[in-house]
């Protein structure tokens, strides 16, 4: 790539970081560029395609009809420019075993690395695995930290608490659908049932796996109907320190299908949730996301393949648009 061409590229991004902070003096600080820098390149853009993108306003800057138009293929094209350095430009040697996962606490996931890992022993390799809540697996893979998520939504999520306003820049697929399940420890009134339906789980207290920051904020409940027990409930963002408060109280604690066999302790009991006759039915989704029109590349199609293949499914070739 050229030495204007790089320029360009660069011109974009600077235009997209205005964008997203809603002023070109906070985007200069968040870029380390001096404003009339930051003012010249975008007026240098408006000329060379000859149209207006921004309106400055009194708090900041707004996008002109043009400019959404424009931001909408910049966006494309810096995802198309990282996508070709990450593969071509950088490359050195022979190919490289390359993983950016970021997930929520899965058991299966760590299984599916280590085969990953085994089937390449002597290959070069470079994976990264950052385990995180839904809505920082989001960020990770929209700001290219990552290059795959692996994440689970609640049917009873709204879009705003789970998907960040850039969502519709994601490519989603559903890997596989299932009911709510619970945890419970020995003190629990359901310890040893098979099931219980969600008037019950609301007596008990509710410890809660979650690690986003509306539940540390005491938002998690704001806008959503829920099954919780709000007035005895506390959170943790490890599996381990919700084990410790099972094994020792009455409370119980949702969890997915996928995040039961993260829970190791034998004293660890797990019983499915039914709905009631007047609730709706609720499931969860376990779901991989990547940035949209952006390929996977060899290892994370090999990846998926086995985690498809753990539960018996196969992959379809199109994401399924379930945002």
């Amino acid at each position: 790539m050229g030495k204007e061409e790089r320029m360009q590229v660069k011109q974009l991004e600077y235009l997209v970081k205005i964008v997203e902070c809603g002023s070109i003096t906070q985007a200069a600080q968040e870029l380390y560029i001096s404003q009339p820098s930051l003012t010249k390149s975008v007026r240098q853009l408006e000329q060379e395609y000859g149209t207006q993108l921004l309106i400055r306003k009194s708090r900041g800057v707004e996008l002109t009809g043009e400019g959404k138009n424009f931001v909408h293929y910049a966006r494309g094209v810096l995802t198309a420019t990282q996508a070709l350095e990450r593969n071509f430009i950088r490359r050195q040697g022979s190919p490289r075993s390359r993983l950016f996962l970021a997930t929520q606490q899965l058991d299966f996931v760590y299984d599916m690395v280590l085969r990953l890992f085994e089937e390449n022993e002597g290959r070069k390799l470079h994976y990264n695995v950052v385990e995180a809540d839904r809505n920082e697996v989001t960020r990770l893979v929209l700001e290219g930290s990552v290059d795959l998520g692996l994440m689970v939504r609640n049917s009873g999520d709204s879009k705003m608490f789970l998907w960040h306003k850039d969502a519709k820049r994601l490519d989603v697929q559903r890997i596989e659908r299932a009911g709510v399940y619970a945890c419970v420890g020995p003190k629990s009134p359901y310890y040893g049932r098979g099931e219980i339906n969600f008037s019950e789980a609301e007596l008990s207290p509710h410890v809660v796996l979650d690690m986003e920051s509306q539940a540390k904020e005491n938002l998690y409940f704001e806008h959503h109907t829920t099954h919780f027990n709000t007035t005895q409930i506390i959170f943790f963002n490890t599996v381990s320190a919700c084990e410790k408060f099972l094994l020792q109280t009455d409370a119980l604690a949702y969890v997915s299908k996928w995040t039961l066999g993260c829970f190791k302790d034998p004293g660890i009991h797990r019983l499915q949730v039914k709905a009631d006759e007047k609730d709706p039915l609720r499931y969860n989704d376990l779901l991989w996301i990547k940035r949209a029109g952006e390929p996977l590349n060899a290892t994370e199609e090999l990846f998926l393949k086995h985690v498809y293949e753990y539960f018996g499914k196969e992959r379809m070739e199109c994401p399924e648009n379930i945002q």
